[in-house]
């Protein structure tokens, strides 16, 4: 038996800054959901870096960055013009040249505007500090302290851009990029049995029939069908998801991304491979297999070398070929000597010995089987054994 207590009215509502703190956490824990998506070279974007299955995003990125990296490199090029020594003539100095016509050379530095001008107007005012300033950024640190901060910029974004630019290309296989798609896929047919299963608000959606245009009831399976598959490409095509993918998603680590790249290398060498070995064996195999027609010339070839063999063998001197009168029968392991060789004493008999140890061959010519019989006695032979040791042991005691 149980008893129930309805709950009591006077209680207190939540306080309105509990609800607000209970909003934050909720958001608090939607944005820790969001990952930095993976790069090789988009890295010092942060998180606008798109998903890794979005090539117009990252190609978008990687222009960018390349376009800076250049302005900067150019900067350095326009600093270092500005710093050049101009060749002018005197005549174009009224002040110099003022009552007379010679001409000649003078070198001058370019006239530099904006803070440096500023600079000197203000020390002329009596700007003590900013004439300080004006006369640190006039110095030639300071301009070798700008081409050297452009000059390492601009190469590393280029350089970058480079390694992004490789993976766009040159890898035919990128986890991060399959693993995307793969999730990217895999939200959209989770949203379409959601939104199947949620089914269709009447009070926000009608649906017409195509044909007559009536009104048709929202609780018709092909209806919801239809309904959730609209509300899944809609939310497929949403700005956000399309640059991100899903936001709930965590890219899998570098040292993953390795794994699955160098395990992809081994098995795309070790198919290769395979192939090769295939390909090889089809050749050979085509090589052995001849036409009839081949063939015919193999045998008529043959024929030929034969024919010329035997001509020589018959147009051959009498005595320059040696042809023994009678042929010797040699044992299976005997000794073979020249034919040459006529004295015993000229023969090194320890050489002989060790190269045909006569006791390891007959050892390998002769064949032994050995049996062990057991010595086991009948029951009458055994009897007679016993009667003749009690005969033995009753002389013993007479004697």
């Amino acid at each position: 038996m149980a008893l129930y207590t309805p709950p009591d009215k006077s209680s207190p509502q939540p306080r309105r800054s509990e609800m607000e703190e209970d909003k934050d956490g909720g958001t608090q824990d939607d944005f820790k959901k969001f990952y930095v998506r993976p790069s090789l070279g988009l890295r010092m974007w942060g998180p606008l870096v798109p998903a890794s299955d979005n090539r117009m995003g990252l190609w978008t990125l990687v222009g960018i960055q390349t376009a800076v990296g250049a302005f900067f490199l150019h900067r350095i090029r326009v600093f270092r013009a500005s710093l050049k020594v101009v060749k002018k003539d005197i005549s174009d100095f009224p002040s110099l040249n003022r009552f007379s016509t010679t001409h000649g050379d003078m070198f001058v530095n370019p006239a530099r505007g904006g803070a440096s001008s500023f600079f000197k107007s203000s020390s002329t005012n009596g700007g003590i500090g900013i004439a300080r300033i004006g006369k640190l950024f006039n110095s030639p640190r300071w301009s070798t302290f700008k081409n050297v901060v452009y000059l390492l910029t601009g190469t590393l974004l280029l350089s970058q851009s480079l390694l992004e630019t490789s993976r766009l290309t040159v890898l035919k296989y990128d986890p991060w990029s399959e693993e995307a798609r793969s999730v990217r896929d895999k939200k959209f047919y989770n949203d379409i049995i959601q939104f199947y299963h949620e089914g269709v608000d009447p009070t926000k959606v009608k649906v017409k029939d195509a044909t007559n245009g009536k009104v048709m009831s929202t609780n018709i399976p092909e209806v919801k069908q239809s309904v959730a598959l609209v509300r899944a490409q809609a939310e497929a095509a949403n700005s956000v998801i399309k640059w991100f993918g899903p936001l709930e998603y965590k890219p899998m680590p570098f040292t993953e991304y390795l794994d699955r790249l160098q395990y992809h290398f081994d098995i795309y060498d070790f198919l290769q491979s395979k192939r090769t070995l295939k390909e090889n064996a089809a050749q050979l195999s085509s090589q052995i297999t001849h036409s009839p027609s081949e063939l015919e010339e193999y045998v008529r070839y043959n024929q030929e070398t034969r024919q010329r063999v035997k001509d020589l063998v018959d147009n051959v001197p009498s005595g320059s070929i040696p042809v023994s009168p009678q042929t010797r029968d040699l044992p299976l392991r005997g000794v073979v000597l020249d034919a040459d060789q006529q004295d015993a004493d000229n023969i090194d008999l320890e050489e002989m010995w060790s190269l045909y140890d006569p006791w390891m061959n007959l050892a390998l010519d002769t064949s032994l089987s050995i049996k062990f019989l057991p010595t086991v006695m009948a029951p009458e032979n055994l009897a007679q054994a016993n009667q003749n040791e009690k005969k033995d042991e009753s002389e013993r005691e007479a004697e």
